[in-house]
C-alpha cells in the first residue's frame, strides 16, 4: 500500500513539474529575451513560441532573434513569411528536445529534434550569441537556425537568419 502511494505521488510530481516546465518557457516566450536565461531557456522559449503556431507566437520569436538576424530578415511581416514558408514543421510541433549546447565564449550551438504535426522527426541546429550592447545587453539571442536534416548541401534549403 505505501508503495502504492509512494508511485501516484512520484507520478503526480513529475507530472506537475512537466506542466510547470512547460508553462514557464510560455512565459519567458512571451517576456522576450533576459540577460539571466541561458542558451537552453532561450531555445525552449522560442520552441515554445513556435508550438503556438500563431501570429502571436512568431511575434515572440522575433523578439529572441539577434539585431544581425533582424537586419537580414526584416520586418516583423517578412519574418513571419520567412517562417511560415521555411519552416512548416515547426510550428505547431508536437514536442522538442533540445541537446546539450556547445558554447564558446558569446555563441553557442544547440541541437534540437521535433517531432512535427506530421508525425516526423527533423533536426535543427540553433545558433546564438550573447549581445554585447544595446537594449538586450547580455542576453542570447538567436542568429541563425539551420535544417540539419539536409545533407546535401542544397543552399535553397531554409535557412532562418544569417
Amino acid at each position: 500500500m505505501i508503495v502504492l502511494r509512494l508511485r501516484v505521488l512520484f507520478g503526480l510530481t513529475l507530472l506537475l513539474s512537466l506542466l510547470l516546465g512547460a508553462a514557464r518557457a510560455e512565459d519567458l516566450a512571451a517576456r522576450g529575451p533576459r540577460p539571466d536565461l541561458d542558451p537552453p531557456q532561450v531555445v525552449q522559449a522560442m520552441l515554445s513560441a513556435l508550438k503556438k503556431n500563431s501570429d502571436q507566437g512568431i511575434a515572440e520569436l522575433y523578439k529572441f532573434s539577434s539585431p544581425g538576424n533582424r537586419e537580414k530578415s526584416g520586418p516583423l511581416s517578412n519574418f513571419r513569411s520567412m517562417i511560415r514558408e521555411g519552416f512548416p514543421d515547426l510550428l505547431g510541433h508536437r514536442e522538442a528536445r533540445v541537446g546539450p549546447p556547445l558554447i564558446d565564449g558569446d555563441r553557442a550551438m544547440l541541437p534540437v529534434e521535433v517531432v512535427g504535426s506530421d508525425a516526423q522527426t527533423h533536426r535543427y541546429i540553433f545558433l546564438m550569441s550573447r549581445q554585447d550592447g544595446g537594449q538586450c545587453k547580455g542576453c542570447w539571442m538567436a542568429d541563425a537556425v539551420v535544417n540539419s536534416d539536409d545533407d546535401t548541401g542544397d543552399p535553397e534549403k531554409p535557412e532562418y537568419g544569417a
